[in-house]
């Protein structure tokens, strides 16, 4: 039998890209949850900062704020997550 994989090694494969599929299809429907919850979130931060027709530099200031805020939690990877979808939201 030449060039024919044993079945065993197949279907060990074929198992290895079930499973990939279904941890991406859960992970998609989880970063997704995710993303709404910290839009949520960034829209209720807005509650904290002083408000009400901002003007550009005010706008810079709650920025500063807030990223001072993220500096003091200690994770950079959830401050930089925040970061960019306050970025997608302002787009």
């Amino acid at each position: 039998m030449p060039n024919h994989p044993e079945p065993d090694l197949v279907a060990k494969q074929f198992k290895r890209e079930l499973s990939i599929r279904r941890t991406t299809q859960v992970l998609k429907v989880k970063r997704e949850s995710i993303r709404k919850d910290i839009q949520q979130l960034i829209s209720h931060l807005t509650l904290l900062l002083p408000s009400t027709q901002l003007t550009q530099k005010e706008s810079e200031s709650n920025l500063d704020l807030l990223q001072a805020a993220l500096d003091r939690l200690g994770d950079d990877a959830f401050s930089q997550l925040i970061l960019q979808i306050l970025q997608e939201i302002a787009k």
